[in-house]
């Protein structure tokens, strides 16, 4: 009799949500562990329960979470939350979408072969953590490619990207109408092309609205919950003074800069206004709840995909960059400026 998936779970004293993702190629399990499980499928004989990857006509989208540093991608990965969409827009086009990890780490043939198993048209690449170093590799893999969350000013490829610059710009100013003039920002000490193109426009606002910068106000933390936390109240105890307003790199360095400013005896907004990028759910749990920059993360996947499919019906069209416009949404870490710290 043949085995079924919920078999198959208990010969491997595994769970059937693990045998699940592996029998349809879906994400959440490591490519290693992945690798292993397959191997022990075929052995008891069930590949056949395998999702086929690739067709004769070839229907197939590669969606590439591409690592290097890690933590960004581990920390609430952004991928998760614009991956439905991307599967959606892939099936009206009539493709099946194929999840790809690779690594920086591993070796090219190793990269190149993860690809070309997937038997796909072409990839839609989850760039948050890429530099221009690394669009050689898939340059060379030859498929036609967009990559997400990223973009290069030096490579002619196509992109689908957060306007940084609008979200960064409409805090300031925001802050600026509310009376604010000393504003420091929350900068991460992991760097990814996203916040140092905020960290930039911060400085360029400052100097287009004729605001003094002061680098006692940029507090570098580490890109963790608990280290950024732990970096902030460690300015906050040697006696760094606060500005009246800070932006941050994103959400979560936000709101654990918010945890240890709070801590320290400031009140948010009473003392300082804080304002995040994201709109993370996180935003929700801080008190006060947290204003910050809302990116439109359900037109990430339908832009991407009509991106590429438009690649694949012109493949010597010149490159596009797609760059999501932000929102700032309003809540209550941010009031009119009351001069508190200053009297």
């Amino acid at each position: 009799m043949s085995l079924k998936a919920k078999d198959i779970a208990k010969i491997l004293d595994i769970s059937p949500s693990t045998v699940s993702m592996v029998l349809n190629n879906k994400p959440g399990i490591s490519d290693n562990r992945r690798q292993q499980i397959i191997k022990k499928i075929n052995e008891l004989g069930c590949g056949h329960l395998l999702k086929k990857i690739g067709t004769a006509s070839g229907k197939n989208i590669g969606f590439v979470v591409y690592k290097t540093i890690g933590v960004i991608i581990d920390e609430s990965p952004f991928f998760s939350l614009i991956i439905e969409g991307v599967n959606v827009q892939a099936r009206k086009y009539g493709y099946n979408l194929m999840m790809i990890h690779i690594d920086r780490n591993m070796l090219v043939d190793e990269c190149v072969k993860q690809v070309r198993d997937c038997h796909c048209d072409g990839l839609i690449i989850f760039g948050v953590e890429m530099f221009s170093a690394d669009v050689a590799l898939f340059r060379n893999i030859g498929l036609p490619f967009v990559i997400v969350d990223n973009y290069f000013v030096d490579e002619d490829v196509d992109t689908v990207s957060i306007n940084n610059k609008q979200g960064v710009r409409k805090s300031v100013k925001h802050l600026t109408e509310l009376g604010h003039r000393k504003i420091g920002y929350i900068k991460s000490n992991e760097i990814i092309n996203s916040f140092s193109e905020r960290y930039e426009t911060y400085l360029g606002i400052l100097r287009e609205l004729g605001l003094e910068f002061d680098e006692r106000y940029v507090f570098p933390l580490q890109y963790s919950e608990n280290g950024s936390y732990l970096d902030m109240k460690r300015f906050l105890d040697e006696g760094r003074k606060l500005p009246s307003a800070l932006v941050a790199d994103n959400d979560l360095l936000a709101f654990s800069a918010m945890k240890a400013i709070q801590e320290s005896g400031y009140r948010i907004p009473d003392d300082v206004s804080v304002i995040g990028f994201d709109d993370r759910p996180i935003c929700l749990l801080s008190d006060p709840q947290m204003t910050t920059v809302l990116v439109p993360k359900d037109s990430f996947g339908p832009a991407s995909v009509d991106l590429l499919v438009s690649r694949f019906e012109n493949p010597q069209k010149n490159c596009f960059r797609i760059e999501i416009g932000v929102e700032l949404i309003q809540r209550g870490s941010v009031s009119e400026w009351k001069d508190t710290l200053w009297k």
